[in-house]
């Protein structure tokens, strides 16, 4: 029988790195993922999104959502190739497709992934304590307040992921397990790539000038 369970993950921003800077980062796509634990490669296919075209999650015909001027973002379609440990000293190379769309808030992401095993993922800029009240897991909806205003929150701002996976109810315990694990890691180097990126645009050579205040 297959279920879905519902991950939650915020990393807190440091003042000195501006959200905008993470969103930017965040939809370059590849330090998504690039950034995945067990990567072996990866590449752009020309699949696009059409496979999937009639998922809800997607902005798209009948979810036109906050996407600007009404018109759906593009998804882009990417085969992702990991190097899965079966036993010590004994790999396997699986291979899957994942589709991605920018959006004004940051990036969606589907993967279709090995074992039957898929998940959605939402990464969000926004303001610390701004969803204290959503239930878990609300992110991934569509129609979520975007946070990239950059009014100054005194609470500063976070990257949360919210992440639904579906999968074998038997695979499940390990499953999220495994995938609450590596996507903390995600999440945190996704932040440090963006504090990189944005220190260079400042002239530094080291982001530790930007993490420094965290």
């Amino acid at each position: 029988m297959r279920v879905q369970r519902q991950v939650s993950i915020a990393v807190p921003i440091p003042p000195s790195l501006p959200p905008q800077a993470v969103i930017a980062t965040l939809q370059t796509v590849s330090p998504v993922i690039r950034n995945l634990g067990t990567l072996s490669r990866f590449e752009e296919t020309q699949a696009g999104g059409e496979p999937v075209a009639t998922d809800q999650f997607f902005y798209g015909v009948g979810n036109v959502g906050n996407s600007p001027g009404g018109t759906p973002p593009a998804v882009s379609s990417y085969q992702i190739y990991e190097l899965i440990t079966l036993a010590p000293g004994l790999t396997k190379e699986v291979t899957y497709p994942a589709y991605f769309q920018r959006v004004p808030e940051g990036l969606r992401v589907r993967a279709n992934g090995a074992a039957g095993i898929t998940g959605w993922c939402e990464f969000t800029v926004r303001a610390r304590g701004s969803h204290a009240g959503s239930p878990e897991g609300s992110g991934s909806q569509s129609g979520s307040t975007p946070s990239t205003g950059m009014s100054g929150d005194v609470g500063g701002y976070e990257l949360y992921e919210s992440l639904v996976v579906e999968a074998n109810s038997l695979l499940m315990p390990f499953v999220v397990q495994t995938m609450t694990y590596a996507h903390r890691g995600l999440c945190d180097k996704v932040l440090q790539e963006a504090a990189v990126s944005y220190a260079a645009s400042l002239g530094f050579d080291e982001h530790t000038k930007t993490m420094g205040n965290s």
